[in-house]
C-alpha cells in the first residue's frame, strides 16, 4: 500500500512538473511575441517620423505612378532627425509666406494665435498681429453681438465664411485646411515641398483638363491650384533672398512644426 501511494505521488509530481513546464513555455512564447510586435510597431513609428512614410507600403499599391503622383525625393529637413530641432528663422519666414501668399485661399483652423508664441514670434508680436484682426463676439449685456480686436486665444481667421463660399470662389474646388497638411499627406514635408516647386509643362501629347494644372507630384497629375510661388514674390524681413525653393522650404517648415 505504501508503495502504491509512493508511485501515485511520483506520477502526480511528474504531471505537475510537465504542466508547469508547458505553462512556462507558453508564457515565454507569448512574452516573446508581444515583445516582437512592440518592437516592430515602435520601429515603424520611428521610420515614419524620420522618413514621412510607412516602410514597404508602396509595394502594396497597385496604382500607377500617374495615379499616385511622382514619389517625392527625400530632403534633409533640419527637424527630421531624432535629436534635431526646428529652424525657427525658417518657421518665421514660412508664416510670412503663409500670410502673404497662402492665406487668401487656405485656412489654419486648428491654429490659434497663441500657438505662434515662442515658435515663430514673441508674445508681444503675436498680440499685435492678433489685435489687427476683428472678431465677432457676444452677446453683450444688451443681447447684441459685437466686434472686438483679436487676442491670443482666438484662432487664426479663415479666408472664407464657410465651405460653400470657398467653393464658389475657387470654381468648385475646396482649398484644404493647412493646419495638419504635412501630417495628412503621404510623403509629408517632402511631398508638400515637391508639390509647391513641381509645376512643369505637361509631356507632349498630354491633355490637361480645362481649369486644372499639371503637376507630376499630385495624385492624378492634375489639380485646381495653379503655381503660386515665384522668385521675389515676398520680401523677407531678415533679407533672405525669396527664391521659389526658399519660400517653399520656409512655408513647409512652418506647417511642419507641431503648433
Amino acid at each position: 500500500m505504501a508503495h502504491l501511494f509512493s508511485s501515485c505521488g511520483l506520477a502526480a509530481g511528474r504531471t505537475l512538473s510537465k504542466t508547469s513546464a508547458t505553462q512556462s513555455t507558453a508564457l515565454t512564447s507569448r512574452t516573446a511575441a508581444i515583445a516582437a510586435t512592440a518592437l516592430t510597431l515602435g520601429s515603424t513609428v520611428v521610420y515614419q517620423q524620420v522618413y514621412g512614410e510607412v516602410p514597404f507600403l508602396d509595394s502594396l499599391s497597385a496604382s500607377s505612378p500617374a495615379e499616385d503622383g511622382l514619389h517625392p525625393p527625400a530632403y534633409p529637413w533640419p527637424s527630421a532627425g531624432l535629436l534635431d530641432t526646428f529652424d525657427h528663422a525658417s518657421i518665421r519666414r514660412g508664416f510670412q509666406v503663409y500670410q502673404e501668399v497662402c492665406a487668401s485661399c487656405h485656412s489654419l483652423e486648428r491654429i490659434a494665435w497663441r500657438n505662434l508664441v515662442g515658435v515663430s514670434h514673441t508674445v508681444d508680436e503675436v498680440k499685435e498681429m492678433a489685435g489687427e484682426v476683428e472678431y465677432t463676439d457676444g452677446p453683450n449685456d444688451d443681447g447684441d453681438m459685437f466686434q472686438r480686436p483679436g487676442k491670443l486665444a482666438d484662432y487664426i481667421p479663415s479666408p472664407y465664411a464657410n465651405e460653400e463660399a470657398a467653393r464658389v470662389a475657387n470654381a468648385g474646388a475646396l482649398p484644404p485646411d493647412l493646419s495638419l497638411i504635412v501630417k495628412a499627406r503621404h510623403g509629408g514635408a517632402d511631398y508638400v515641398f515637391s508639390l509647391l516647386t513641381g509645376y512643369v509643362d505637361p509631356p507632349a501629347g498630354f491633355k490637361v483638363q480645362e481649369g486644372l494644372n499639371y503637376n507630376p507630384f499630385f495624385p492624378g497629375t492634375q489639380l485646381a491650384m495653379a503655381r503660386v510661388l515665384f522668385d521675389g514674390l515676398v520680401e523677407y524681413q531678415d533679407g533672405t533672398p525669396a527664391t521659389t525653393s526658399q519660400m517653399a522650404k520656409d512655408v513647409v517648415s512652418f506647417l511642419y512644426v507641431d503648433h
